[in-house]
């Protein structure tokens, strides 16, 4: 095997979760040509990963793209024989399939576990054993012999490019007295209120003696400028500050995350940082919660869970009890288990 090809678009925490799979092909074939396909929105997150040579960002389009064709021919060109030996399609989409249509000698896809996720929403059928996203991407390369191993994703510094080892798995245990708050998500179902969230970053400071730390991207910045506010506690911000590495540094100076289910939660799992999770209208069976990482997910076990595998833009039901029924209590008792 000379040259892989791994295609993950989207969006932030999948991206993320396709690095257990990236690393476990370098080991299997250390000389190959190992490239990216990524959207450019999400393309920080392997930018300096040494275990990949070129990162290809993909913009997104809802129409024909001529410009797709050009990328293509650019990617064909920069291999030996013009085509990859393997293109993996973790994203299985229309998308991905014009991406890697005549790119690659041979071409495996993800299973998508349709059937599954339909079983899960809509019977509330949930899978035992519960498989995560990561073994799931694993599957596309079931006829390999891959070098397996059972670590968590990766998000590389610039400055951790060169050092021949992956330093947040060698971190020793600081305490600093932080903690990280990231109260952002897409969907709205997927949101702890920000009152709690507010109410959490009181209590962190006037019970406990810590700092809050407010992290997420640029869209959640008004929400975080309502729960600084409505504390009434000194908040430290570092939401909004700039890329995907900006915020992995400030984790990494966080002694634990209390997140929602989102891309922010995986980031963390990337930088070994105990996490607390907080899952509503979404469930850890759906393969993503926290991977590698230690973690306490809190949730409530209702019968109408899940309602999406994505998140909701309201609730269906109109009574929000996923999240309206978990108490600022319950994440403080959990933070003490990570």
């Amino acid at each position: 095997m000379q040259s892989i090809l791994v295609i993950r678009l989207s969006s932030m925490g999948d991206v993320i979760l396709a690095t257990p799979l990236i690393r476990q092909l370098r080991h299997t074939y250390p000389d190959a040509i190992i490239d990216v396909a990524v959207a450019s929105r999400f393309a920080g997150v392997h930018a300096d990963n040494p275990r990949i040579r070129k990162v290809w960002k993909i913009e997104p389009r809802t129409s024909p793209d001529p410009e797709l064709d050009d990328v293509k021919l650019a990617m064909r060109e920069s291999v030996p024989g013009g085509h990859y030996d393997l293109v993996v399609d973790l994203q299985n989409n229309f998308r991905s399939a014009a991406l890697r249509k005549g790119l690659g000698r041979d071409a495996v896809r993800a299973p998508k576990h349709r059937l599954e996720k339909l079983a899960l929403v809509y019977l509330k059928r949930r899978p035992q054993p519960i498989i995560p996203v990561v073994a799931r991407y694993r599957k596309s390369v079931a006829h390999l012999p891959l070098a397996f191993d059972s670590d968590g994703p990766e998000v590389w510094l610039p400055e951790e490019r060169t050092l021949g080892y992956y330093p947040p798995d060698a971190h020793t245990a600081v305490v600093r007295g932080r903690i990280a708050v990231a109260p952002g998500a897409h969907h709205a179902t997927k949101r702890w209120p920000a009152v709690r969230f507010a109410e959490l970053c009181r209590r962190l400071v006037e019970e406990q003696g810590l700092v809050p730390v407010l992290v997420g991207g640029p869209d959640d910045r008004e929400l975080c400028d309502g729960i600084a506010a409505s504390s009434g506690v000194p908040v430290e911000r570092a939401d909004g500050i700039g890329g995907i590495q900006d915020t992995a540094r400030v984790l990494d100076t966080c002694d634990a995350i209390v997140t929602n289910d989102t891309g922010v939660m995986h980031l963390a799992s990337a930088r070994r940082l105990p996490v607390v999770a907080i899952f509503g209208s979404t469930v850890p069976e759906l393969g993503f919660a926290p991977y590698g990482v230690r973690h306490v997910i809190v949730q409530h076990d209702l019968g109408c869970r899940p309602c999406s595998h994505i998140g909701r833009a309201a609730c269906p039901k109109g009574h929000f009890l996923c999240m309206n029924g978990i108490t600022v209590q319950e994440v403080l008792e959990a933070l003490q288990k990570p």
